[in-house]
């Protein structure tokens, strides 16, 4: 899936008709490429931010008192730009190549929309009421589809999408999508050049493929998260490394008792399981209760994930297992060196 963006300037497309009349030509020209799969417009696509919303009413709903007037993200698409995504169709229908400028007065809603706006009942054949200058105008609802997201990472918005060829407000500012059968940024080029057999002096910027959307909307959540990590593997150092330096005292500190106990008939296993239980109590200790610290944080920022849950088995599970394969490993070398303690040495340095 490839996106690239433009935007018609005011002086020069200053008639609907002609805002119009590109768009068509356009997708006609890129829709005829080799490698071209589908194409469709849109003002923004799917992970390309909020770009502001408006405000509306529902005449079958009429708001009771002094309650808040509705809103919705505002998307404007082509009648070819639903099945190029393969947003799946829920109900009703996608617009036609037929509905433009003055026959235009349609529009398709998501699924959120749908739930929010009209839970239990059927929104087709319903409206929806916007001002978009002086006059407030009647759209009717002709179809539902699926929920996109407009950014990745934040949850799904109530979205009203209107035709692009209906030359109503800011519909001269576009985002081409294209889905290709191959390798999409090998297609920008050939497609950049038919816009500029349309118009020379038209720019054209964010060209970009689907993943590279996500990974620009993702960029500092995956800083953030690589920082935490290395703070993580940090604390985990200097937990091991304490460990360590923790029980090597310990055993310095019993090489007399250590001694003693093997002259009496200890055996080496017994010695090493001794230390290791010794260094690896505090740590059991500390497992349960920051399973539990972490379990109650999980709870108390649940509502700020998404796409992860906040007690996920498999996560608690690696945490608990690298921690005590750490104390286990921070442990073992001085359990090691305190087997190997000789008695006779022992007692003659007490």
């Amino acid at each position: 899936m490839l996106t690239i963006k433009y935007a018609l300037p005011e002086q020069q497309y200053s008639k609907p008709e002609m805002v119009i009349a590109f768009h068509e030509s356009l997708l006609e020209r890129v829709r005829h490429l080799p490698g071209v799969h589908a194409a469709g417009l849109v003002s923004t696509a799917p992970g390309g931010g909020y770009e502001g919303d408006e405000v509306f009413t529902i005449p079958e709903h009429p708001s009771q008192g002094s309650v808040l007037e509705k809103d919705a993200i505002y998307r404007t698409a082509d009648p070819g730009y639903f099945s190029a995504l393969q947003i799946p169709l829920l109900s009703g229908r996608y617009f036609t190549d037929q509905e433009r400028l003055d026959r235009t007065h349609y529009a398709i809603i998501n699924r959120k929309f749908a739930d929010q706006f009209f839970p239990g009942e059927s929104p087709l054949g319903k409206h929806v009421n916007l001002t978009w200058t002086e006059k407030a105008e009647n759209y009717e609802i002709i179809g539902v589809v699926g929920d996109t997201l407009y950014d990745v990472g934040k949850p799904v918005k109530a979205t009203v999408y209107f035709p692009i060829l209906s030359g109503i407000p800011r519909t001269s500012g576009a985002t081409l999508v294209v889905h290709t059968l191959g390798e999409p940024l090998s297609l920008s080029v050939p497609v950049q050049k038919q816009v500029a057999a349309l118009d020379p002096a038209l720019p054209v910027y964010d060209v970009l493929t689907m993943p590279q959307i996500v990974g620009k909307a993702t960029a500092s959540q995956s800083f953030s998260t690589t920082l935490v990590l290395a703070f993580a593997m940090l604390s985990l150092l200097l937990a091991a490394v304490g460990l360590y330096g923790v029980l090597s005292y310990l055993v310095s500190q019993r090489v007399t008792e250590i001694g003693i106990r093997i002259a009496l008939g200890a055996q080496r296993g017994e010695v090493l399981r001794l230390v290791l239980v010794d260094g690896l109590r505090p740590v059991v200790i500390g497992l349960l209760l920051g399973s539990v610290g972490g379990a109650v944080a999980g709870l108390l920022i649940k509502s700020m994930l998404y796409g992860t849950r906040p007690l996920d088995p498999a996560v608690f599970a690696g945490m608990v297992s690298s921690l005590v394969l750490t104390a286990l490993a921070a442990s073992m070398v001085p359990a090691l060196r305190a087997c190997r303690i000789q008695p006779t040495l022992a007692l003659r340095a007490e």
